[in-house]
């Protein structure tokens, strides 16, 4: 059986607040033109060991709808649809199998975290948690059936995004030809939305730096949590007592599944360093002192918990680095060279250029004066408020190299773009095949299945 291409697992906030409010929820808008007592909910595929109903195909056409797709209006057409659109729900059912079958988890603690995000997402798209609940109760879904459907959505998503990430990053690239290329942009070409207005600048980052004395306290309180773990106490009690990381310290210290370039070079060195149950020594970073558990290996990703103990930065230090932004923004002006003062005064862990990077995403100190600024001019110094930067935030001075006032896409612009979004499509496609020649799928009749209004 042809494979046709993956679609989404799960549909983004604004989408599920359509299937649900605009579109009359899943199901009841696929069968409202049937009799009630005529429903029997019914297997249309086997996957595996997996069925899929036509209720769940149902709710994935209200997906498909609400994603922009247009139901055929003659017969033959609108069959031709239904059965493509099965094909599509096969594919999606058939990763999630195979992840699970690798071993592939979301945690409850993830799971429960991606949930309440979305959650708050379509929330707060109605005035009050009544009105929310009131359009649930319209469309005859409890609350605790929306979450209950939001998890299985979110779950589905979280597994084939994980499972296919896996295999994409061990499988080998396939050639797209220019021809290939070509054709997607004329025929993307007329939907792009406007190209952004961009700049292109180096820059220091200036951090507030902790006393050595400060350090030396945040160390030794690092080697006391280290201990207890080493004598068999609990981490993920320890990282509650000890983590000064707000992100991960109430889930007891849990990162979740991360890869090779979301982290801070000391601490990934040692993370992909260890194996599975292992416990590290100290490790410091620019943000602290960390003692890292490794608790599952999966192809190029580490599932990990982490303590981190952050030394204590006080005014003064912060009142420091102030006078440092202000000397590094003089010594600019008066022609020193950038590179030199990123490699004496910036903080290593964070980007020092910025290429063809979108203003409009730029922070507002530097946003305000790129209106009257000339490429070689010196932005800044420029105060960002940041949680996660010992003192609460930093400094940048920036310099402005280049700058494009955005238009329209050329073919050049978006040519490596388009490639990889066509080599990806290809290998996806081939993971999705070489599955269906592993698995045992069984399509239905469909002719039974309500079609929509």
């Amino acid at each position: 059986m042809h494979s046709r291409k993956l679609a989404r697992c799960a549909v983004t906030g604004g989408t599920i607040v359509t299937v649900f409010f605009g579109l009359a929820g899943p199901t009841a808008a696929v069968a409202s033109q049937q009799d009630p007592s005529e429903l029997v909910d019914r297997i249309v595929a086997v996957v595996a060991d997996t069925v899929i109903l036509q209720s769940e195909l149902a709710e994935y056409i209200v997906q498909l709808r609400a994603q922009g797709a247009q139901l055929p209006e003659d017969p033959d057409s609108l069959q031709k649809f239904m059965e493509e659109a099965l094909e599509r729900k096969v594919d999606e059912v058939l990763v999630v199998v195979h992840a699970e079958r690798d071993g592939i988890t979301v945690s409850d603690t993830e799971l429960d975290e991606a949930v309440d995000r979305r959650l708050n997402a379509i929330r707060g798209q109605f005035r009050s948690q009544q009105e929310f609940e009131e359009a649930l109760r319209a469309r005859g879904v409890t609350p605790p059936e929306f979450r209950i459907w939001l998890s299985q959505q979110e779950r589905g998503a979280m597994l084939v995004q994980r499972y296919v990430g896996t295999k994409m990053s061990e499988a080998q690239p396939v050639a797209v030809s220019e021809e290939e290329i070509r054709e997607v942009f004329e025929a993307q070409k007329a939907t792009l939305p406007p190209k952004p207005a961009t700049v292109t600048l180096k820059q220091v980052v200036i951090t507030p730096r902790p006393t050595d004395d400060a350090r030396l306290i945040a160390e030794e309180r690092a080697e006391e949590a280290l201990s207890r773990v080493r004598s068999g106490e609990d981490f993920a009690r320890l990282a509650r007592e000890y983590s000064e990381d707000p992100a991960s310290r109430e889930r007891g210290g849990e990162l979740g599944w991360v890869r090779r370039g979301q982290l801070l070079p000391e601490f990934e060195e040692a993370l992909f360093d260890m194996r599975t149950g292992d416990v590290s020594d100290i490790v410091e970073t620019q943000v602290g002192f960390h003692v890292i558990k490794l608790e599952r290996i999966r192809g190029n990703e580490r599932s990990a918990k982490h303590i981190l103990v952050r030394p204590e930065v006080t005014d003064a230090d912060i009142e420091r680095a102030d006078r440092v932004a202000t000397d590094v923004t003089a010594a600019l002006r008066a022609g020193a060279d950038i590179d030199s003062l990123i490699g004496a005064h910036g903080d290593p862990s964070q980007q020092s250029e910025l290429i063809d990077y979108p203003q409009d995403q730029l922070p507002p100190g530097y946003r305000d004066t790129l209106p009257f600024a000339q490429v070689g001019d010196i932005l800044g110094p420029v105060r960002i408020e940041s949680p996660a930067v010992p003192g609460g935030g930093f400094w940048i001075v920036g310099k402005l190299l280049a700058s494009s006032p955005g238009g329209e896409w050329t073919f050049e612009d978006t040519r490596e773009n388009i490639r990889i979004q066509i080599q990806q499509q290809k290998m996806l496609e081939r993971l999705v095949q070489r599955l269906r020649e592993q698995t045992y799928i069984e399509i239905r009749d469909l002719e039974l299945i309500p079609l929509p209004g």
